[in-house]
């Protein structure tokens, strides 16, 4: 098991089990005293629940036990990346919980960790060039940030794009209009953090509704012109 690239054998542990849930599932939907029909929308997703349960090796007394716990429990103090031994996928988590205890095996003593996450995989980078219509691939089963880098190969006073954005009631599209398009120079709408750049500044002149995102399965993204250059990124996320 790692964290943040750390690994907890440097703190003589080792994964033993993990228990990993579901993300949790909330909806307001309602059905009004007298109405013939109930008002039905869709769930909001919540955090996905994680338990893992690490031994710490028991040699050289408690205060050892004690040091070797702490040591874990410090790479813990913010959200963290964590890959676990048996896992495909990685998880981005903050501790919500945990727990020191004895076990009947002999030299070990258990530390249960317990994180309130989000599932991802590998990243998954596509480049398109002089397309105004481009299809991409979303292997994770649930809605999934996006980061779009859109460079102009002429200057533009404004570009348009769709398949980003969509109302989180109706499914509608919703487009991203980019102003100041400027020769060369790549604008990064980030869906992962909600900030837009052009060379890593703020850019204000773009006009956006709703996180980037995409849905499972073939995404359809347009651009009103055939002079762009767009690179697609993303990290997949599962139920």
């Amino acid at each position: 098991m790692k964290i943040n690239n750390w690994d907890i054998a440097e703190a003589d542990a080792r994964q033993w089990n993990v228990t990993p849930g579901f993300h949790e599932m909330k909806n307001d939907s309602e059905w009004t005293r007298g109405s013939p029909v109930p008002v039905m929308i869709r769930n909001e997703i919540g955090f996905k629940p994680l338990a893992v349960r690490v031994l710490i090796k028991a040699d050289g007394g408690r205060q050892a036990i004690l040091a070797r716990a702490s040591e874990i429990l410090s790479h813990l103090v913010e959200p963290v990346d964590l890959e676990l031994d048996g896992f495909p996928h990685k998880y981005h988590a903050v501790l919500t919980g945990h727990k020191h205890e004895e076990t009947a095996m002999q030299h070990f003593h258990a530390l249960t960790l317990e994180f309130d996450c989000y599932e991802y995989g590998e990243e998954v980078v596509s480049e398109f060039s002089g397309q105004t219509e481009i299809v991409v691939d979303n292997p994770g089963n649930i809605l999934t940030p996006v980061i779009v880098e859109v460079t102009p190969q002429i200057g533009m006073a404004f570009v348009v794009l769709t398949g980003l954005c969509r109302d989180t009631v109706t499914g509608a599209d919703l487009p991203v209009r980019i102003g100041d398009a400027e020769t060369g120079k790549a604008v990064t709408i980030d869906g992962e953090t909600g900030l837009v750049t052009q060379e890593g500044e703020l850019k204000e002149s773009v006009e956006f509704w709703g996180i980037p995102a995409l849905l499972p399965g073939e995404n359809k993204i347009t651009v009103d012109s055939n002079r762009m250059d767009i690179r697609v990124r993303f990290r997949p996320r599962y139920m």
